[in-house]
């Protein structure tokens, strides 16, 4: 095999490689979000699998301790409730009682959530009730 030839080939297997992962990580995004009751339904049948759950965060349920970086919450809806554990920080507009997205997967009774996405709690009115102190 010639040089040319050589060349080819790698750089055919880094386009293979780079549309492999941008294939996967596409699919990633497309993702179904379940809502807390629908993912609690279904907790045993995704059990290790990665998904998105879509809830709010309850108040006094937050426990942050920022020498291991792990935040525990609970996130809930009309129908249900789960536990939440991050090792990822705590997000810049984290606040109770208002909506968050997880993702991650379920594991012996717990969320092992790998990301944390809070809505802006100003876009939340009625849950802000002027005081904008930093926690």
């Amino acid at each position: 095999m010639n040089r040319k030839q050589k060349n080819m080939l790698g750089i055919g297997v880094v386009a293979v490689s780079i549309i492999y992962l941008s294939a996967l990580s596409f699919s990633n995004a497309l993702s179904f979000y379940y809502e807390v009751g629908e993912f609690v339904e279904l907790a045993d049948s995704l059990d290790g699998k990665v998904v998105n759950v879509n809830g709010t965060i309850l108040k006094n349920s937050t426990i942050w301790e920022p020498e291991k970086a792990r935040l525990t919450f609970k996130l809930g809806d009309d129908s249900a409730t789960i536990t939440v554990v991050s090792n990822e920080g705590m997000p810049g507009n984290y606040k109770e009682e208002i909506p968050a997205v997880v993702t991650g997967y379920f594991i012996n009774g717990t969320f092992q959530a790998n990301q944390v996405i809070t809505k802006c709690p100003s876009k939340y009115g009625e849950l802000d009730h002027g005081d904008h102190d930093e926690t």
